[in-house]
This record gives C-alpha cells, structure tokens and sequence, in this order.
C-alpha cells in the first residue's frame, strides 16, 4: 500500500477512535452523577466543590475516563487492524498474546489500586488530621487522586511484561533474571515508594501482588526458554 494511503488508514483509524470515545463519554455522563456519589461515599463519605464550574469538570473528566475505558475494546480492535497487515505470521502470534496481556494486567493494576490500595491510603491519611484539623476535601483532588494511584499502578503491574518480553528478545536469559530477584524486589519497593505517598504499609501492599507477578512472569519466561530451545533442539 502506498504511504499515502496508509496516512489516510491511520487517519480513519483515529478518527472512528475518537468518535467512539466521544459517543461512550457521552452515554457515561448519564450515569456520571450516581457514580461520582458512590466514589466519593466509599472513599471519604463526603467531597465539597469550591469553584461553580468543578462539579461539572469533575463528571465531565469521569464520564471521559469511563468512555475511554468503556470503548478500549473498539479501539484495540481499529489500531490491531492497522497493525496486523504489516506483520508476519509469527510476530502476529506474538504480539497479539503480548497486547491482551499488557491491557489485562493494565486493568488489574487499576482495579487494585481502587479497590484495595486506595481505600488504605486515604484512611491512613486522613487519620493523621487531629480533633482541630479535620479532613476537606474536593471532588476534583479526590477524582486526581484516585486515578493518578490508578494510572500508577496500572504502569508498576507492568513490570512482569517487561521480564517476559526481555527473555522472548533473548536480552536476559531466566538464568540472570532468577539471579537478579533481590535487585528485582529492590526496584519494586522504590517504584512503589514513588508511586504511593512512601509510607511503610500502602508501599508493600502495593510492591506485594507486583513481586508475585514477577516471580510467575520469571516462571513463564523459564518455560518460554525451555519450549525454544526444545524447537532450536529438533530443529536441528
């Protein structure tokens, strides 16, 4: 296909992307309200807006996050067709398991971060608020807060992709990955002091599940190792 045409592909991509975003945002903004309520009740029971236009920013930005999660599936679905033609057989058979593993592990990451890892941070920080200083806060703050820890979080979970992709491009070997679990962890409690306000408890619930994941993505890549050097055995 020529450049040109693959400009206007892309192009037709993005747009029906877009569009789908748009559309899915504006179904979500319906139920914006309710679920804003059922944010702010579960996490801090109470959320004030201090300028006119805040309350309408903050669905306005809720109902766009819940579009865009919403239409994920149409829009994998439009860039994996752009892609798809230009890549082999087996980078097709590759990069496909690689695309639904990251998004998986994306939203798991998401999830955990709101139903377990937040809720701990935030009752750990508004306790330290006083009988003469007490906790009030925004709707706007709090909505940042929630999906900055949730947008972290779906980064840090990651991780393991990284392992399985460095041992599938031949860059570690399982040997040096299994050699380096100490460094692994190491790295994952730093990651995990910046992501979180770095204290000890929201730290380690966070760094628990990804030190897990590591050690099963190492499993894995052990096993991709043995299945190829299997194949390069009989092949030979």
């Amino acid at each position: 296909m020529p450049f040109l045409e693959h400009l206007e592909e892309l192009r037709q991509v993005i747009l029906a992307s877009l569009a789908a975003i748009v559309i899915c945002a504006a179904g979500c903004y319906v139920f914006s309200g309710r679920l804003l309520d059922y944010i702010v009740v579960e996490n801090v029971g109470e959320a004030q807006f201090l300028r006119p236009m805040e309350a309408f920013s903050v669905r306005f930005k809720l109902a766009l996050i819940l579009g865009t999660v919403v239409s994920l599936p149409f829009v994998s679905f439009q860039i994996w067709s752009f892609i798809v033609p230009g890549l082999l057989g087996h980078e097709r058979r590759t990069v496909l398991p690689l695309v639904i593993a990251s998004t998986i592990l994306f939203l798991g990451g998401m999830a955990f971060s709101y139903f377990v890892l937040t809720p701990i941070m935030l009752q750990m920080l508004v306790g330290f608020g006083t009988e003469h200083v007490r906790p009030n806060i925004t709707v706007d703050y709090l909505l940042d807060f929630i999906m900055k820890m949730a947008v972290g979080a779906g980064l840090l979970f990651q991780f393991p992709l990284v392992v399985v992709i460095l041992t599938l491009l031949r860059v570690m070997s399982p040997r040096q990955i299994w050699s380096r679990w100490r460094h692994a962890i190491v790295v994952i409690l730093i990651v995990s002091a910046v992501v979180t306000p770095g204290d000890g408890p929201s730290q380690l619930v966070l760094a628990a599940p990804i030190v897990l994941l590591f050690f099963l993505s190492a499993t894995v890549a052990s096993l991709i190792d043995m299945a190829r050097r299997r194949k390069e055995g009989n092949s030979a």
